[in-house]
This record gives structure tokens, sequence and C-alpha cells, in this order.
């Protein structure tokens, strides 16, 4: 575990890269379908885990023709409150990163919460590839990370599928940190002490 006191170098730290699908927008009525994580440390990718969730209350599963959910896939995965521990684990002494980060970060703790796994207070350094638009060597059309990612030649194979937009944002952070360096610093997550690490996870099919 990081001293949460310590200052680390954008070069030399090291980032939990995630993303949720979700059943919808709000992060008061809707859940989360599936998670991935990628770590990346010194542009380097690492450990990448990922699962699907059960929401385990029947509820509908919002865009299936943009996340490509079954319903059936959902039966055996885990809930949000069994894979907290893994998520936890995954984080700790990292900086979180998303592309808008404060989507995912408000779904992390509407789960968490609802969960009852979050404690008071709990921190969770972050960035946001957003701003690595300010550092791509072509204009960006947009913001949005199809665009963000195609103006640093890296492409998202299934867009809209935990694991390769997670991908999409770690290979942008690995673009990015020889060119930001040792200019930005961050604090480090620290996670709960009692966090259990439940071992669980249920993968996306492979459709023909």
């Amino acid at each position: 575990m990081v001293d949460s006191d310590t200052k680390v170098p954008f070069n030399e730290a090291a980032f939990a890269c995630i993303d949720f699908e979700t059943t919808g927008f709000s992060q008061k009525s809707d859940r989360v379908l599936e998670v991935a994580v990628v770590i990346v440390q010194q542009g380097q990718i690492g450990d990448i885990w990922t699962t699907l969730i059960n929401p385990g209350d029947g509820k509908a599963l919002g865009a299936s023709h943009v996340h490509g959910i079954r319903k059936e896939w959902l039966f055996q995965a885990p809930s949000f409150a069994e894979i907290a521990g893994d998520l936890f684990n995954s984080f700790d002494g990292k900086v979180i990163v998303a592309h808008n980060v404060n989507f995912d970060l408000g779904f992390l703790r509407a789960e968490l919460s609802r969960a009852q796994l979050l404690p008071h207070g709990l921190l969770f350094p972050n960035w946001d590839t957003m701003k690595a638009a300010e550092f791509a060597p072509k204009e960006t059309a947009s913001k949005k990370l199809s665009d963000v990612a195609k103006a640093f030649d890296i492409t998202i194979e299934n867009a809209h599928q935990a694991l390769d937009d997670t991908l999409a944002v770690a290979k942008i952070i690995s673009a990015v940190t020889p060119i930001i360096g040792d200019s930005v610093l961050f604090n480090t997550f620290e996670a709960p002490r009692k966090s259990h690490q439940s071992g669980q996870r249920t993968l996306r099919p492979t459709l023909s």
C-alpha cells in the first residue's frame, strides 16, 4: 500500500484504467453490467481483468444494441458486491483512469454505497483521458473516446465493450506518458484494509 501523502509523477505512477458498461446514465437508478481494469505503468500495459456483473434485480438491460450484453449471460455472473474487493485490490496504490472519469466514478461510488462497501471519506485519485486530446499528435474531432483514440492511431476493436474500451484508454495513457513526463503529480488510491478478493468473474461469450 502506498503512503497517501506521497506524490507520484505521471511517468512513474501506476494507473488502473477502467470502464463500466451500464443499463443507462443514471447513477441512482441504473446499474453496472460489466467492468474492465487494465493496469499501466511507465507506459507499459500490465494486468488485465474483466467480468460481467449481475445486477440481481431483474432490471432491464437498457441499450443492449449498444453494449451487446444478453440477460442469459448474467445468470452466473458475480454481483458488484462480490467483486468489490477485487476492484479495490486492482486500484490499490494506483491512479484511477477512465474516459469521462466522473461517469465511471459516479457508478463506482453508487454501486459500492448500494452494497454498503463505501467507507466514509474514501478518495479516488484519478485522471481523465479526455485531457489527452491536448497532447494528441493529430487534431481531435471531439473529446469522445473514439476520436481521441483515433488521434493517437489507436483502434477500438469492439466499442462499448468494457475490455475493448479500457484497452483503448490504457493505450492512450501509454502514448501520453512520455509527453507528460513528471509535470503532473498524483496521490494514489489506498484500498480499505478489510477488502476481500473473491476471485470471481464471468467473461462475455465470444460470438461467431
